[in-house]
């Protein structure tokens, strides 16, 4: 893992906050280095300008010696696909979210727009495709049917790809939805920490409201009860929010015993630019770990006790993944 300076760190931010993320590290230190007499220039064009100017007001600090208690943050690439990566040991999706060293930063959004442009002869942007992407490993297929349409040649486009990109988080996706109980109140399963999950089965429930007020007026109220549910979509994605949970909170945990604070918003980690460091080091040792636990096979054998043995893809992938840089960008 390359390691970076204070100062360089907060570059890295500045140039983050100027929407240069998906760039390597060395063309973001190099942009800001070469704009450094301007960067208040495009204080206004950035997507949040108080984070930016922060940003560069914590630089002038630091080029003046002064201390400063500046928090900046580095984002998951893809955390979902992340944590199917290594639940799953597949090498081609652990490469296309960055947690394999190719030498880039890799953008499994662009890349999916990228392709998906060649095989329909159409402009999809990277912004069209990232949330059918998202949804799809949360097993919705209503967003992608609303970009591509149903059944259309490039709605199979978009599965074919994501098969030849991310073949360990398709399979996987269908192997977790395939555990919903139709008999169960809640699905019930325990993380490595002790953690207890209780995800239950909510459904939703319409009943018209007549108002003898208002002229008999009528209304529709949506209310969500928890009973039992023939088909469920949201098993696969609990399981891996509740992965992301436990990430976080280990994250958290070994922050305080290596003496710093650390903050998150999800998947987004906040720090002292001195401590970023130990923040990549840390991410990347827990998907290690994960990658070699039998975690998937913990969680379903308490879904379905005596279903069968889940097999991985590789068994080696955790030591590419503690040699992988943007895992965290």
């Amino acid at each position: 893992m390359q390691k970076f300076t204070g100062k360089q760190y907060i570059m890295l931010d500045i140039a983050n906050q100027a929407g240069l993320d998906k760039r390597s590290w060395s063309d973001r230190l190099n942009w800001v280095n070469n704009e450094e007499k301007h960067l208040q220039v495009y204080a206004d064009e950035v997507a949040d300008p108080i984070l930016y100017k922060k940003a560069c007001r914590a630089l002038l600090a630091c080029d003046r010696g002064e201390a400063i208690g500046f928090p900046m943050s580095l984002d998951a690439t893809a955390s979902g696909l992340q944590i199917l990566a290594v639940l799953s040991g597949c090498p081609y999706t652990a490469m296309n979210v960055n947690l394999m060293p190719t030498g880039n930063r890799e953008d499994i959004y662009q890349k999916v727009a990228d392709e998906l442009n060649k095989l329909t002869n159409k402009d999809y942007s990277r912004a069209q495709v990232k949330k059918p992407i998202m949804t799809t490993f949360y097993g919705s297929k209503k967003q992608p049917m609303e970009l591509f349409g149903d059944g259309t040649p490039e709605l199979i486009a978009f599965y074919t790809i994501l098969a030849k990109e991310l073949p360990g988080a398709m399979e996987l996706m269908g192997l977790l939805q395939s555990f919903w109980n139709p008999e169960a109140l809640e699905h019930i399963w325990s993380m490595p920490d002790g953690h207890l999950i209780r995800a239950k089965v909510m459904s939703p429930v319409d009943k018209k409201i007549e108002v003898d007020e208002l002229a008999h007026k009528t209304f529709t109220h949506r209310a969500y009860i928890n009973q039992r549910q023939d088909k469920g979509l949201s098993l696969a994605a609990n399981i891996v929010h509740s992965i992301d949970g436990y990430i976080v909170r280990e994250m958290v945990r070994r922050a305080h015993k290596s003496n710093f604070e650390l903050a998150t918003i999800h998947d987004s980690f906040w720090t002292h630019p001195n401590h970023m460091n130990e923040v990549r080091r840390l991410y990347i040792q827990i998907l290690a770990e994960i990658a070699d636990m039998n975690l998937l096979q913990h969680i379903l054998d308490q879904l379905q006790p005596g279903w069968g043995t889940y097999t991985k893809k590789a068994t080696a992938l955790s030591k590419m993944i503690l040699q992988s840089d943007y895992a965290l960008s």
